[in-house]
């Protein structure tokens, strides 16, 4: 993730917790975003970024508290 601008850019704290998941705080928007474990984190990345540019870009960034990306080719939300 350190490589990439965007994602360098974008994600102001990384914390891991006792399981091994990682759950990630942006400096844009009001939301955690529950990443999980580090097994196919790039599409799990990936999938954010189209839910940013298609989801968050039309609710609003601070719509939602928790974003989590730990299911299946699913973006789960829990809204504010």
């Amino acid at each position: 993730m350190h490589d990439d601008k965007f994602w360098n850019a974008q994600i102001e704290q990384i914390i891991v917790l006792p399981n091994q998941d990682i759950t990630l705080i942006p400096r844009v928007g009001d939301h955690r975003i529950i990443l999980g474990d580090l097994d196919g984190y790039k599409e799990r990345l990936n999938k954010l970024m189209t839910f940013y540019r298609n989801g968050l870009n039309e609710t609003g960034w601070n719509k939602y508290s928790v974003i989590n990306l730990k299911f299946d080719k699913r973006v789960v939300c829990i809204k504010r």
